[in-house]
């Protein structure tokens, strides 16, 4: 008769949530970073912008804007005062909406505006 059962949920500790959340808002950060990058190089080396740079580079800069606020999302995650469940909660929620953004960002739009619509991309296909 004994025997206690423990009351632990058997959920993530809350540093271990902590430091998750810190880690996707540096990658959503670098992911910025990066489709910040792709947009600033449009055009590169020869100052040529061919229908698809013009036509994409506003779905694009909407993106990257995007993955800045989830980067402010981690953070605030990381360090705001909440429940543990519902840091987990937001942690994951916010994941599977930046990979979301970023499937978009890398695979939708260069299929809709290259694939579907015919645009230009330059490469000579």
């Amino acid at each position: 008769m004994g025997r206690r059962e423990s009351r632990t949920s058997g959920g993530l500790s809350p540093a271990v949530t902590r430091a998750a959340c810190a880690l996707c808002a540096v990658a959503a950060l670098l992911l910025a970073v990066i489709a910040g990058s792709d947009l600033y190089l449009t055009g590169f080396p020869d100052s040529h912008f061919t229908d698809y740079d013009m036509a994409a580079a506003t779905p694009k800069r909407v993106l990257t804007w995007l993955e800045i606020g989830f980067a402010l999302l981690f953070l605030f995650l990381a360090v705001a005062p909440m429940s543990a469940r519902v840091r987990t909660f937001g942690l994951f929620a916010g994941m599977v909406a930046l990979v979301l953004v970023v499937l978009a960002q890398w695979v939708g739009i260069p299929w809709y505006f290259i694939n579907h619509l015919g645009l230009d991309n330059g490469i000579g296909d």
